[in-house]
Formats: structure tokens, C-alpha cells, sequence
């Protein structure tokens, strides 16, 4: 008897262990009622924990199963790729490589798998700079018909707007084959139409229009905005990057700071802000610059009120991969994710509402009537880091008694301390750090 029913009972099981290895169909990503973060169309609430790996495509598919494989293994739940560069599927102007679609499809797939979401970037606007290895007069263009003869004008202005038909109607044909290709995907979170964006207000309404009528997915539409623009809310969510902020050397506060200021005029506009690349600009400053303004930018941004983490390129001659101490951290940055219930939680910034006993540490914080999210980042102008004890101050009757903060190490995502506040008027006391600490305050 055991010996007959075997096989089936066998393929009854392979079956079930299959089935478990698929995904959970959560559905789409979609902006919250609240119009402040992510959910799927179940409701699950999602935040992008991750980083920019624009080159992907260029791994073997051995490499990508590894890679995405360690990713996910470390709470990376997003990433965001370009379609470009030296290997864009498109060859000549409305001529696409299948092969090399191919590898995005395997892409794809692999991250549906692996639980990872993607910001898929469409265009790259730095293939019209002249002073680039791949821009405009590399010949690598297919859109500049001094070096191809299916080629649309011989001016790289002409792609940045909508008045030179070819070069629009190209465009908009490029976009198609992506989306159409790509929309039915479960793993694609974003549209991310042109990556350093300098194109001009018609062709971005128009092309957001376009590529709008072509989902029926309605999948989530972006657009990365150079640092320095403001990035304003005709997409569906914000999106920041934050470059060039370091006259003095690598100097990670500066960098943070204008991050965090971004974040806060993007979010003016009444939109989800999710944070793009950023990165230090010198890459061979030393080890405890570059880690003080990766966990920075990893930690505070969610403070100021974005959903997520900014992509960071800060491991220097590893760039755009990170090291396994970076993968760590955001492991742990993960792990503290998955306390918040982000589809109810309808924060608002609250910088102006806290203070530090110690000028030189800068507070973030935003929050609603039951939680609060708070970062404290040691701006020491001498840049010496030695450790520093602070209080805590907060706008009287911001803070409901009783209330307790969880102090979270930036490096371990382990709560040092849980303070209990009886009189909130009265302060807080902070528990030791150097450089940056966080805080989970419930009430």
C-alpha cells in the first residue's frame, strides 16, 4: 500500500514546495491613500530599500542569480536599472536588439522571483553631452545622424523637446517597445522616463501622457531630476538625487543636509518622495567619511518624510556595487522597515517641532498623532566625532504622555535603549553616539 500511493503523495508535495517558492501576488505598486508612501493593490504597504545598479544588464545570467540572490538576502527589496548606455537595444533608430531585450526580460523575471522591484530608467540624458564616452559625438548615438544614417537631426537640443517630429515620434516609439514589452510585469514598480533629466516642460507632460495611455497597468510614473532642479509634482511620486555638495573634501553632514532639503521641497508637492542615485564626489576620501554619509543617507531620509533610502554610490572603486558591510547595513535598515505599517501611517515633516540641547546636532523627524520617526546626525565642526550625550527637546503639546522612543544604532539596527517619557515638556535624554542615531517614538 505505502508502495502505490508514493508517486502521487511525492508529486503532491513537489507541487505545494513549488508553489511556495512562488512570489506572493500582491498585485502593483501603487501611491497610498495618503499620498506620503507605497502600497501593492492588496494593500501590503511597500518601501523601496535598495540602491542603483544601472549596469545589471552587462552580468552574465549565472551573475545575476547570484547577485540578485545576495541582494534579497540582505532586504533589498528594489533596484533601479537603465535600458542604455553601451548596451541599449536600440541599435538604430527604431531597430531593437533582441538578445539584448532578452537579458532585461531575464532581469525581469529574476527579480519577480527574488521579491526585488524595479525602477526601470528609459533614457539616459547624458548621451547628449559632447564630453562623455558614450554621448553625443561618440558615435555610439543612433539618433545622431552625423554617425547613422537612420539617424533623426545632427543637434542633440533637438531630443530634449517635442518640436523636431523625428526625434519625438522616435522617442515615443523607443518608449512603447519598453513598456509594451515590460507592463504586464509584477516586478516593475516604476517608469522612470529619463535619467539627469534637462528636458523641457512640454516633452515631459507629453511624453508622461504617452506612456500613461499605453499601461493599462497604470504603473507608477518618475522622472530623475538633476540635483539642483526642483523636483516638481507632474510625475506620480517626487524623486531626489543629491550630488556636488562637497567643497571642503567628502564631507558627509553637507551631503546629507542637502539631501534631506530636497526631500522636504519635493515633498511641497504633495506626492510620495522616493530618493534616486546619489553619491560622495570623492570616492578615495577616507573609509569613515564615506561610511558616515552612506548610513546618513540610509537612515535619515525616512525621517524627513521619504519612502526609502537614498541609492548610494559611495564604495569608491567598487562603484555601482556595494560592499558586503553596505549590504549589512541596509539588512539592518531592512529589518526596521518591516516594524512600520507605512499604508497608515500619514506623516507629516516635523524638523521645526524638535530641537538638540547641542546646536551642532541636527534633528529630522516627521510623524502623525501615534508614531514619530526622529534622526539626530553630529554635524561636529571640527569633524572629530568624538561622542556626544544630548536632550531632546520637542514643541510643547507635540508629544502625548505616555509615550517611549526605541534608540536604534545605525549600524546594528539594534535598540540600544527604550526611553519612557513621563513629561514630555522636560526634554529627553539621548543615549550616547558619535555620528548619527535614530529614534522610534510611539504614543
Amino acid at each position: 500500500m505505502i508502495k502505490k500511493y508514493w508517486l502521487p503523495a511525492f508529486i503532491a508535495i513537489f507541487v505545494l514546495s513549488l508553489a511556495a517558492c512562488e512570489p506572493k501576488d500582491k498585485g502593483f505598486v501603487r501611491v497610498d491613500k495618503n499620498n506620503r508612501y507605497f502600497v501593492f493593490d492588496d494593500v501590503t504597504p511597500y518601501i523601496p530599500i535598495g540602491f542603483n545598479h544601472f549596469v545589471l544588464y552587462r552580468k552574465t545570467e549565472r551573475e545575476i542569480d547570484s547577485l540578485l540572490q545576495l541582494y534579497a538576502d540582505h532586504g533589498v527589496n528594489y533596484l533601479r536599472i537603465w535600458v542604455g548606455v553601451s548596451a541599449d537595444p536600440e541599435i538604430e533608430v527604431g531597430v531593437f536588439d533582441e538578445e539584448r531585450l532578452a537579458k532585461i526580460d531575464y532581469i525581469v523575471k529574476k527579480c519577480r522571483e527574488n521579491n526585488i522591484y524595479l525602477t526601470i530608467c528609459f533614457w539616459n540624458e547624458n548621451n547628449l553631452r559632447p564630453d562623455v564616452g558614450f554621448g553625443w559625438d561618440s558615435a555610439k548615438n543612433v539618433y545622431n545622424k552625423t554617425f547613422f544614417p537612420k539617424g533623426t537631426t545632427d543637434s542633440a537640443n533637438d531630443l530634449k523637446g517635442v518640436e523636431h517630429k523625428a526625434s519625438w515620434e522616435a522617442m515615443k516609439n523607443r518608449y512603447s517597445i519598453f513598456v509594451n514589452r515590460w507592463k504586464h510585469s509584477r516586478a516593475v514598480f516604476m517608469w522612470d522616463l529619463v535619467n539627469d533629466g534637462k528636458k523641457t516642460a512640454e516633452w515631459k507632460e507629453q511624453m508622461y501622457a504617452y506612456v500613461d495611455s499605453l499601461d493599462e497597468n497604470d504603473h507608477i510614473i518618475g522622472f530623475q531630476y538633476n540635483t539642483g532642479v526642483d523636483p516638481k509634482g507632474e510625475m506620480d511620486c517626487g524623486s531626489v538625487r543629491v550630488y556636488d555638495y562637497n567643497p571642503a573634501g567628502n564631507d558627509a553632514e553637507m551631503m546629507a543636509q542637502a539631501l534631506f532639503s530636497r526631500v522636504l521641497q519635493a515633498l511641497s508637492h504633495g506626492d510620495p518622495v522616493y530618493c534616486g542615485e546619489g553619491g560622495m564626489d570623492h570616492i578615495n576620501g577616507a573609509a569613515y567619511d564615506l561610511e558616515r554619509g552612506f548610513l546618513h543617507m540610509l537612515w535619515g531620509p525616512i525621517a524627513v518624510g521619504a519612502a526609502g533610502n537614498l541609492h548610494s554610490w559611495l564604495s569608491g572603486k567598487k562603484w555601482p556595487e556595494l560592499t558586503l558591510q553596505e549590504l549589512k547595513w541596509l539588512k539592518n535598515y531592512s529589518d526596521f522597515c518591516h516594524t512600520i505599517d507605512w499604508a497608515n501611517f500619514n506623516s507629516k515633516n516635523l524638523n521645526e517641532k524638535l530641537s538638540a540641547s547641542d546646536t551642532t546636532v541636527r534633528v529630522y523627524a516627521c510623524g502623525d498623532d501615534n508614531e514619530m520617526l526622529i534622526y539626530l546626525m553630529n554635524d561636529d565642526p571640527e569633524n572629530e566625532f568624538n561622542p556626544v550625550k544630548v536632550k531632546l527637546n520637542f514643541s510643547p503639546g507635540m508629544v502625548k504622555s505616555p509615550a517611549s522612543i526605541n534608540w536604534i544604532d545605525i549600524r546594528t539596527g539594534k535598540t540600544l535603549v527604550e526611553t519612557y517619557i513621563k513629561d514630555p515638556d522636560q526634554g529627553v535624554d539621548v543615549p550616547e553616539f558619535r555620528d548619527g542615531m535614530f529614534g522610534y517614538l510611539r504614543m
